[in-house]
C-alpha cells in the first residue's frame, strides 16, 4: 500500500481511538507513530524526532517553572493577588485573560504567551478553591491563536502564506492586511465565550479530577497559612519577571528562554530534581510528542498532499468565486484539525492560487481567508502547538472536538463574511 494511503488510514484508525478511548489517548498516540514507522510511512526519524522538538521542551520547561512557582509559594502570593482583583470571579479571570493574552499574541510569540500564562494560570488554581485550570487554558489558547492571526508578524502561518502570494501571484500582505477580519473574529470569539462558551465548558469537562490540583482544603490552606520562604519568593518572582521580559524583548529563542527559566529554578533551588520528577505530568509530554510525530508523519508520507489533490478533483470545473472561497476555506479548517496550519496553508494555498489565474478570482482575498480558517483550528490537540501546550491542563481529545466545534462554525462563518467585505472576491 502507498505510504501516502497508509498514513491516511492510521490517522483515522487513530481518531477513532482517541475519540473512544479504548486504549489510553497517550498510548494511542505513540502507536500512531510507531505504526507510521513500521508500515513504512515515515521513517523512525521524522516521526520520533518530534520528542526532542522545542515546542515539547517549551512546554517542559514552562512546567518546570510552575512547579518551581508552587514550591516556593510564588504561586499562593500571586494567585491571591490576581483573585482579589477578579473578585475570585473565574468568569472575570478567563474573560480579562483572553483580552490581554489575545492583544499581546498579535505582536508577541503565541507560544511564548501561553508558555508565560501556563504557571500564572497554575498559580490562581492552586490558590482558589474556585477556579480550575482546564475552565481556563483551553479558551486562553483560542483567545491566543486568533489574536496571533490579526497581524502579519504574529504567527508563522501568515509568513508562509505571504511567502506563497508573493511567489505565486506577486501579491504582498502588509502589517495590518489580516487586522479586519482578524478582530472580527476575536470579538466574535470573546461575545461566544462569555455568554456560551464558558458555561459550555464547564459542563462539558464537569468536576474531572486535574492531575496537579490538590483538594480544596488543602489550596485553601496553602493561602491561609503560608510559610514562605523570602529569599526564595524573591527568587522566584526574579525569574518569572526576566523570563516575561525576554520572551517579549525576543533577544534569544523562545524556547531558550524556557530552559534558562527552567535551570535557574533548580540551581536556585526554588525547586529541586525530585521535585520536578515527582510532580512532572509526564503523560502530557509524551502525548505531545506523539501529536508532533504524527504531524510530521502525514507530511512526509504524502497524506497532506492527497488530501490536497483530492479537493482539487472535488471542485471540478467550479467557477463561481464564493463557492470556491467556500470549499477551499472549510477544507482548510479540516485540514488544519490534523496537521500545523502551515503545512495546511502549504497544501490549499496552492490550489487557491492556481484557481485564482486561471478564473481571475482576487488572490488576496483566497490568502487572507486560508491563512484565517488555518489559524483558528481548535478542535484537536493536533490543530497548532497552542491548542497542543493545553494538554497541561488534562484535557481528554474528545474535550477538543466537543469545545471547538461550535467556535469553529462562528469562526467559519465569520471569515465566509468578513473577509470578502475586506477584500473583494474578484
Amino acid at each position: 500500500m502507498a505510504s501516502d494511503i497508509m498514513g491516511l488510514v492510521i490517522m483515522c484508525i487513530c481518531i477513532v481511538l482517541f475519540l473512544t478511548r479504548l486504549i489510553p489517548t497517550v498510548v494511542t498516540g505513540v502507536l500512531g507513530c510507531l505504526l507510521m514507522v513500521l508500515t513504512g510511512a515515515a521513517n523512525f526519524e521524522d516521526v520520533f524526532s518530534s520528542f526532542s522538538d522545542s515546542i515539547v521542551i517549551l512546554m517542559f520547561c514552562a512546567m518546570i517553572v510552575g512547579i518551581a512557582m508552587f514550591q516556593t509559594g510564588a504561586a499562593p502570593v500571586l494567585g491571591r493577588v490576581v483573585i482579589k482583583w477578579a473578585h475570585g470571579d473565574e468568569r472575570i479571570f478567563l474573560f480579562s485573560s483572553c483580552l490581554i493574552t489575545g492583544i499581546l499574541a498579535m505582536f508577541l510569540a503565541n507560544t511564548a504567551i501561553l508558555a508565560a500564562m501556563i504557571p500564572i494560570v497554575d498559580s490562581v488554581c492552586r490558590t482558589s478553591a474556585h477556579i480550575r485550570r482546564r475552565n481556563l487554558l483551553l479558551p486562553i489558547a483560542c483567545s491566543i491563536m486568533i489574536g496571533g492571526a490579526c497581524t502579519l508578524v504574529g504567527c508563522t502561518p501568515q509568513l508562509t502564506a505571504n511567502a506563497l502570494l508573493l511567489k505565486m501571484s506577486g501579491v504582498e500582505m502588509g502589517m495590518w492586511t489580516l487586522t479586519g477580519p482578524g478582530l472580527a473574529l476575536f470579538v466574535i470569539f470573546l461575545a461566544y465565550l462569555f455568554l456560551f462558551g464558558y458555561r459550555d465548558g464547564k459542563r462539558l469537562w464537569g468536576d474531572r479530577q486535574e492531575w496537579v490540583m490538590s483538594e480544596k482544603e488543602e489550596k485553601i490552606d496553602s493561602v491561609l497559612q503560608p510559610h514562605h520562604n523570602r529569599r526564595k519568593l524573591i527568587i522566584m518572582f526574579g525569574i518569572v519577571v526576566l523570563m516575561i521580559i525576554s520572551y517579549i524583548a525576543g533577544i534569544v529563542p523562545v524556547v531558550v528562554t524556557a530552559m534558562c527559566a527552567a535551570l535557574l529554578c533548580i540551581l536556585t533551588r526554588c525547586c529541586t530534581v525530585n521535585d520536578v520528577v515527582r510532580e512532572m505530568n509526564w503523560e502530557t509530554v509524551i502525548f505531545l510528542g506523539s501529536c508532533l510525530g504524527l504531524g510530521n508523519a502525514l507530511t512526509v508520507s504524502g497524506t497532506g498532499e492527497l488530501m490536497g489533490e483530492s479537493m482539487t478533483a472535488v471542485l471540478g470545473d467550479i467557477s463561481s468565486p464564493y463557492l470556491v472561497f467556500i470549499v477551499l476555506t472549510v477544507s482548510t479548517l479540516f485540514l488544519s484539525q490534523f496537521i500545523t496550519n502551515s503545512t495546511a496553508i502549504i497544501i490549499v494555498l496552492p490550489i487557491a492560487l492556481a484557481l485564482c489565474e486561471n478564473y481571475g478570482f482576487n488572490p488576496m482575498t483566497f490568502g487572507v481567508g486560508i491563512t484565517l480558517a488555518a489559524s483558528v483550528a481548535c478542535c484537536t490537540p493536533l490543530a497548532a502547538s497552542q491548542i497542543t501546550m493545553t494538554q497541561v491542563a488534562g484535557y481528554q481529545f474528545s474535550d477538543y472536538l466537543k469545545f471547538g466545534w461550535k467556535p469553529s462554525i462562528l469562526f467559519l462563518a465569520g471569515i465566509l463574511l468578513f473577509v470578502p467585505l475586506f477584500y473583494p472576491l474578484v
